[in-house]
């Protein structure tokens, strides 16, 4: 009865320990305090006297021996006895461990396998640790008394080893769980990031704006309230810093530091040794007492810097913190440097992209603005005059006297340099807030904005005819021209002695009026200055009532088209046409383009006048369909913005698609860059639809804009025309050759024809060849001619070379 007693009595005791145990065990959060809550307050509760738990590695598939702390250091670690791995079936513990059974030895001394315990050890209790089939460690337990342990001390402790080693694998398998989850966020933190970065080069507008961005993808991927770019010079004797953001020091924009000083700057130093360095504050201050480096500003507590690149754009990446609470590690390091790779090709793609940008705007000769950019410059000049309502914007067209006979008889060498040397007198002649442009060829026009009076325009245009007029010394040759100069200009409403108001004008106008105004220059002796005089009656076109006179114009007949010739530039073969709206004013005779489709594109005539002109144009293509089947070519027309999206026009090209569907396969539709950015998401569905019926669409006058290389991403075009303004300027060994070839082989990339527009030399024809162009048209191939005349044209298959 007695032992019965006993045996519930131990049996209670043993619930008991296991329960609270159990309970115990889910406030534990790691590893360390469940084995230090195993090897403490158990061992005390069951009367052991020594716990040693061996972890089992599955890497290594040994055993490896944990101790705690002491009672009197309870917050500490275990950690890992460094000599001994126990392989499983060896010894005692590896018996335990293979078997996933436990072992009592009763009396260690009387066992001849256990020589390696102490003398005073008796008793010895060894419980695995694991929890289904898969094993954990081993718990050790050590008694001084001999036959100490009993069954009940064995099931006790499997029971608690039970539940320990499911606690420590679930503690592992969520720490497995978060670092893999980390590690996803981490890496798609990066790839979002570097994604992002790669983009930049399109959402970006100039390289102060896409440094400002790039910081801030950097900063979601590390600490970076203090970082600074910095480039190698092409020499590589120096390098530069082009954005820099400091919280102590003062940085002076794009300062030139030499690259190997004695000593180096830290800069320096890591992109000489193009190698990441990684330091703090102690580690800086080392360095410096060394000689090895020298700090220009205040020393951080952290400094990481990764160079970047390779000959052709070398540079560093650098993160700094003043704060000691922040240090960067070798995390930082890495990700850093797996990021510096990206930057490298953002940076040398933004360049060449500003680069591309400048030589789009500016001419390659003279470097001075194109026409591209001075009418941008114009528009704005005259919006900003209606806002101040005080000033005056005046327009003066230039043309060199003698320039043709310096040029063939000294040759074009002569004629640049001359050139140029015009365009620096130019320079010095008007104010910084000016823009002059060279128009093309001999031609300068000079934009002058916030004017006082009318006075002040005849002293600047005076001081050029003068300034361009003083004798020339190139290569020891003495040149003397001379500039007739055409002048205009607009005041703003309210304005003093005003008589149109700015309202009323427009770039076109005041290139019509500048240009007309030269022209009576030349007429009247050259090197002149002549203002222009609007003709009695009214100047031209500008003050007729344009809405109903285009109603007029449409009824009866007024409008027709004119074609010219596409040709395939190897061949030499006509491919096609453009069809050109004319009109045939009864007053005014034959209306150039220019003076009407301004004013019909801010109502919605245009639409009516994109109706006459596809209409026709689909009509003329039934008919040469019909007549010369195998003669057949395309023909290109010219489609506004509001058009290209209106019911009408799609109704047309609909009805035509279900009764004569295989005319549509030679129309192919032109599109400005400024047509396409007034409704992005309607020109798309618009630009599907109409592919689905099989007309080729053509991006037109491409590189007239700032973001044109965007456009060619996101529309699927057919054919890019390279406008004319790149095509004039050209000269073989010109530095515009690098923007044509770019933009031919972008367009090769992307599978797209290209046809140079405005072809006017045998010079601009041989080198649009040598740059792979595919079509090309311009006056030196053919003017535009009526339709009897491109019918013979189509029907010969050449164009006639109109010299």
């Amino acid at each position: 009865m007695s032992d019965e007693k006993s045996q519930l009595e131990s049996e209670a005791t043993h619930f008991k320990i296991v329960s609270r145990f159990a309970t115990e065990m889910l406030s534990l959060n790691t590893e360390d305090d469940v084995l230090w809550h195993l090897t403490h307050n158990v061992a005390t509760t069951l009367g052991i006297e020594v716990v040693s738990v061996y972890l089992f590695d599955e890497e290594t598939q040994c055993l490896q021996k944990k101790v705690t702390p002491s009672k009197e250091e309870p917050n500490g670690k275990s950690k890992t006895i460094k000599p001994l791995n126990i392989k499983l079936g060896q010894g005692l513990i590896g018996k335990v461990a293979e078997s996933m059974a436990p072992i009592i030895i009763h009396d260690a001394q009387t066992n001849e396998e256990l020589d390696l315990y102490e003398h005073n050890i008796l008793s010895i209790l060894a419980i695995p640790l694991f929890d289904n089939d898969r094993l954990v460690g081993v718990i050790e337990s050590t008694h001084h008394e001999v036959n100490y342990f009993t069954e009940i001390h064995a099931k006790t402790l499997s029971a608690i080893a039970s539940i320990a080693a499911t606690k420590i694998i679930q503690n592992r398998d969520l720490r497995k769980l978060h670092e893999t989850v980390n590690k996803l966020e981490q890496s798609s933190k990066i790839q979002d990031a570097l994604f992002e970065i790669a983009e930049l080069i399109f959402e970006t507008e100039n390289m102060s704006e896409f440094y400002e961005q790039l910081h801030t993808k950097i900063s979601s991927l590390t600490f970076a309230k203090n970082f600074y770019i910095a480039l190698s010079t092409s020499d590589g004797k120096a390098f530069t810093i082009p954005y820099c953001v400091d919280e102590v020091d003062d940085v002076a924009d794009n300062e030139t530091t030499i690259m190997i000083d004695d000593p180096p700057s830290i800069t320096g130093y890591v992109l000489h040794n193009n190698e990441p360095l990684l330091v703090y504050k102690q580690d800086i201050s080392r360095l410096i007492e060394d000689k090895v480096i020298y700090v220009k500003g205040s020393l951080p507590e952290a400094w990481l810097g990764v160079p970047f690149g390779n000959e052709s754009l070398r540079g560093i990446v650098v993160v700094q913190s003043y704060n000691g609470k922040f240090v960067f590690t070798e995390k930082d390091k890495l990700l850093l440097s797996f990021v510096a790779k990206h930057i490298r090709n953002a940076i040398e793609r933004m360049q060449a992209r500003s680069e591309l940008t400048n030589l789009a705007l500016h001419d390659p000769l003279t470097q001075l603005p194109n026409r591209i950019l001075f009418n941008d410059r114009l528009k704005r000049a005259l919006v900003d005059l209606d806002r101040r309502q005080q000033h005056i914007v005046a327009l003066l067209f230039l043309d060199l006297d003698k320039f043709k006979f310096v040029n063939d008889k000294y040759g074009h060498f002569i004629g640049d340099q001359l050139l140029k040397i015009c365009a620096e007198r130019l320079n010095e002649c008007v104010r910084e807030s000016d823009t002059i442009c060279r128009q093309g060829g001999d031609e300068f026009v000079v934009l002058l904005v916030n004017v006082r009076n009318e006075q002040n325009i005849h002293d600047i245009a005076n001081k050029i005819a003068r300034a361009i007029s003083e004798p020339i010394i190139i290569e020891d040759k003495e040149l003397n021209v001379s500039t007739s100069i055409g002048v205009t200009f607009c005041k703003a409403e309210g304005h003093a002695g005003q008589k149109n108001k700015s309202k009323k004008t427009t770039p076109e106008k005041m290139f019509l009026e500048a240009d007309e105004a030269m022209y009576q220059a030349k007429e009247n002796g050259r090197n002149q200055v002549c203002f222009y005089q609007a003709k009695e009656g009214g100047d031209n076109f500008s003050h007729f009532d344009l809405d109903s006179e285009f109603k007029v114009a449409l009824a009866e007949e007024q409008l027709h088209l004119v074609f010219q010739p596409i040709i395939d530039i190897r061949s030499g073969k006509v491919i096609g046409g453009e069809s050109l709206i004319r009109w045939q004013h009864p007053t005014y005779g034959v209306m150039p383009p220019a003076s009407f489709l301004p004013e019909l594109e801010k109502g919605n005539q245009i639409i009516a006048l994109d109706e006459y002109v596809v209409w026709t144009s689909i009509q003329y293509l039934k008919t040469w369909h019909e007549k010369w089947p195998n003669q057949f070519r395309s023909l290109n027309v010219n489609v506004s913005g509001k058009g290209f999206n209106s019911e009408s026009i799609m109704q047309i090209l609909e009805s035509t698609y279900h009764t004569f569907p295989e005319v549509l396969n030679y129309l192919t539709l032109e599109l400005t860059e400024r047509s396409i950015v007034s409704n992005v998401e309607e020109t798309q569905v618009t630009m599907q639809k109409i592919r689905e019926m099989g007309v080729q669409l053509a991006l037109d006058d491409f590189g007239t804009g700032y973001s044109s290389l965007s456009y060619l991403h996101q529309f699927n075009f057919d054919v890019l025309k390279i406008d004319k303004s790149f095509i004039s300027s050209n000269r073989a060994k010109s530095e515009e050759n690098i923007v044509l070839e770019a933009i031919i082989n972008l367009a090769k990339a992307l599978g797209i024809k290209t046809t140079a527009e405005g072809i006017e030399t045998l010079e601009q024809l041989d080198s649009m060849k040598k740059l792979g162009c595919h079509y090309g048209q311009g006056y030196y191939l053919s003017r535009p001619v009526e339709k009897d005349v491109f019918e013979g044209i189509l029907l010969e298959g050449i164009a006639s070379l109109d010299k």
